[in-house]
């Protein structure tokens, strides 16, 4: 039987991570704003190899009319991994993960504007 492989050290003797940062070094932040044409609001966000782009679309009568709320908005939240973005091309419909984690954005993103 194959001896079992061992994890990789993150951080050498010295205190140096494999990417070559030391602890207390970021990695490099990159950001833009108003990058999509057709968003009211959008942002590019890159660190290290972590890629995020934002969208905002709105505000827009509610549809269907009886999730409308009289004091306040309706807050829709879609995360979407791209296919191309792990080792195995993933299926681009959107998977369970992330459905989850677009139903899991809301509650977040109304704490931070002070809504319950």
């Amino acid at each position: 039987m194959p001896e079992p492989k061992q994890p990789e050290k993150l951080i050498d003797d010295k205190g140096i991570r494999i990417d070559g940062r030391r602890l207390d070094q970021l990695r490099p932040i990159k950001l833009e704003v108003g990058i999509l044409d057709k968003a009211d609001g959008s942002a590019y966000i890159e660190q290290g190899k972590n890629k995020i782009l934002v969208g905002v679309y709105g505000p827009r009568e509610a549809h269907p009319k009886h999730i409308a709320l009289p004091d306040r908005a309706v807050l829709r939240c879609r995360y979407r991994m791209a296919p191309f973005s792990v080792d195995e091309r993933k299926n681009p419909a959107p998977s369970r993960r992330e459905m989850e984690l677009s139903i899991l954005q809301r509650p977040w993103l109304w704490r931070m504007q002070g809504y319950r």
